[in-house]
């Protein structure tokens, strides 16, 4: 049995001889005009007259009477007119397997239903297996990571439910890392196609690969950029609206929370153009939804904001002395991330020389003052990858320390004065982190300017992020979205409606997001059940840009040669059926007396 996808037709050699067909046509001629002007015998002429009257008498359709003579002669023409084109067949051992890469970007779903770029792929990859027929059949979908949509299938009717799977709401495709792919698979013994709606970066060349585009240019309106996030007591609202098209552009933008419409314009935007809209929000404003009106892509013409992440830290200040009380006091308050109460503290700022209780207490141990400070004016050296250390720098400051300090056993430098120690961290095998600070304020002016503060924010925001729960609220398509799981299962219920149930062995996860909308995910159980909002959103300015969709074909599976030899001739086939046909022709005709 053949393959599904077996050439119907062979492949031709010299397809200018089907120029000889017109001889078939002459030959039907040359017997119909035969028949009808044939001569006709008669005993005498008076008969001749009686068929002229029967003529008179009315018309009657003759009906010529072809001989089998004829029909061996016109299959005659025809075997040798075939033969005369070099037909080639394609030799079964000789097909390679086909694996397709399907750009699985939104853009391949622009247009209307049954003319997207997606639809006419399809037919396309339908229409090539008629021509050529193959091993097997192995599809990739290439979006931000490539991924297969299957096993191989030897049949191409098997690859439908392969199909459901190419989605296309990837923001990205990268097409060159699923070809890396292809190739890895194929060991240079398959053809590799691409479906995309973009042209190829450079042209394929030789080689069995084959880049074909099915996309088309229109008019595009897309969000690229939504932003909501913490300002102050409330939220701020950051949209961008891009007209990527060729040509200028008028479109609807609405924001509304809930059924209160908060915001509703015409925009009106030459090419490569963009608006920016911005305004504060109420904190407890629940989701916000901004839209566009209806274009040639649909994915990019909505937007999602929950409200913005708020995270805060309990922290539990245990030091006796009332001045070193307030500058603590002072300086968590100015990061805008302590919490107003603070049991079970989360971070315990000290001056024991025990680690704070609590399975979830960081510590901060601010070590009492020496006898005789030392002011340090510099070099201080800083851990650059240490989340305290992050935008922080230490210029034309005073650090009043502890001279000939020395690292303690299992601690790590994160601040020096070339040397000495100023800010020490060891991390415990429980996950808690306990720091060391060697901080004299009264022989000192770090605490006066900004970087203090941005100290302790980085300390406080490093603690909220160690946290179970999501960092952020609001999210691009296709970016990572960090979870720290309250217990080692995680549930999340997708946009579609769907639920997914994830095992989470270890701190943290990354969530599997591959649809824009409105996620809820929840973890732990009894009262630590916690449960949380995000949003997702497709933001792709390169990929809304429908202008650079074109239709084209570039490459092919091998040269000339290669492709030749994966055909075998049926020539001599087809001629000696001829000289087989012919003898045949012969006989009748001697059986007839030389008589046609």
């Amino acid at each position: 049995m053949p393959h599904s996808g077996a050439r119907l037709m062979p492949a031709f050699t010299y397809p200018l001889a089907w120029i000889a067909a017109l001889t078939l046509p002459a030959l039907v001629a040359i017997y119909f005009l035969r028949h009808r002007f044939r001569c006709q015998q008669v005993s005498s002429l008076l008969l001749w007259q009686l068929h002229r009257e029967s003529r008179e008498g009315g018309r009657r359709v003759e009906r010529p009477q072809w001989s089998l003579v004829f029909f061996l002669e016109l299959l005659i023409l025809t075997l040798l007119v075939l033969a005369a084109t070099g037909p080639r067949w394609q030799v079964p051992h000789t097909t390679r397997p086909l694996i397709v890469v399907l750009d699985d970007s939104q853009s391949m779903l622009a247009g209307p239903e049954g003319e997207r770029p997606r639809d006419r792929a399809i037919e396309k990859l339908e229409e090539l297996t008629k021509e050529r027929r193959f091993r097997s059949f192995q599809l990739i979908a290439a979006g931000t990571t490539p991924r297969l949509l299957g096993d191989k299938a030897r049949h191409l009717r098997e690859l439908e439910d392969q199909f459901e799977q190419w989605t296309c709401q990837a923001p990205q495709a990268r097409l060159n890392t699923a070809l890396g792919l292809a190739r890895a698979m194929g060991h240079q013994e398959a053809d590799l196609l691409v479906l995309t709606d973009e042209a190829p970066a450079r042209s394929p060349g030789q080689g069995h690969l084959r880049w074909i585009a099915l996309g088309q240019p229109s008019i595009n309106f897309a969000f690229i950029n939504a932003a909501r996030s913490v300002h102050g007591a409330e939220d701020r609202v950051l949209l961008e609206i891009a007209n990527p098209s060729a040509l200028t552009g008028t479109n609807t933008l609405r924001v509304v929370a809930g059924t209160n419409v908060l915001h509703q314009e015409t925009l009106t935007l030459a090419t490569n153009k963009t608006h920016r809209l911005t305004f504060p929000i109420a904190a407890h404003t629940p989701k916000l939804q901004a839209t566009l009106g209806p274009d040639a892509l649909a994915g990019d013409n909505e937007v999602h904001l929950v409200p913005a992440a708020r995270p805060r830290v309990r922290v539990r200040i245990a030091i006796e002395d009332e001045e070193l009380h307030g500058l603590v006091a002072d300086s968590l308050a100015a990061t805008g991330l302590r919490a107003l109460d603070e049991d079970p503290p989360e971070l315990v700022v000290h001056q024991s020389d025990s680690v704070p209780a609590g399975k979830e207490a960081w510590g901060l141990r601010w070590l009492p003052p020496p006898e005789k400070p030392e002011r340090f004016t510099g070099p201080f050296v800083m851990d650059a990858n240490h989340p305290l250390t992050r935008g922080l720098s230490l210029p034309g400051i005073v650090w009043g320390g502890h001279p000939g300090a020395t690292n303690a056993p299992s601690y790590r430098p994160v601040i020096t004065a070339g040397n000495v120690p100023l800010l020490t961290h060891r991390p415990e095998l429980d996950g808690r982190q306990q720091l060391t600070l060697r901080y004299v304020p009264n022989h000192s002016t770090l605490h006066t300017t900004q970087h203090w503060p941005a100290l302790f924010w980085n300390l406080l925001d490093w603690r909220s992020q160690a946290k179970p729960g999501l960092r952020e609220a609001n999210h691009r398509l296709g970016t990572d979205i960090a979870y720290r799981p309250a217990n080692d299962e995680v549930v999340i219920q997708k946009p579609d409606g769907t639920q997914q149930t994830l095992q989470a062995p270890g701190t943290e996860i990354r969530l599997p997001v591959n649809l824009p909308g409105v996620y809820e995910v929840h973890s732990g159980s009894g009262t630590n059940r916690m449960s949380e909002t995000f949003a997702v959103n497709f933001l792709a300015g390169e990929e809304s840009n429908l202008a650079r969709a074109v239709s084209g074909d570039w490459g092919k599976w091998g040269t000339e040669n290669e492709i030749r030899l994966e055909y075998a001739s049926i020539l001599p086939y087809l001629v000696l059926l001829a000289l087989a046909i012919m003898v045949w022709h012969l006989a009748c005709i001697a059986r007839q007396g030389g008589r046609v």
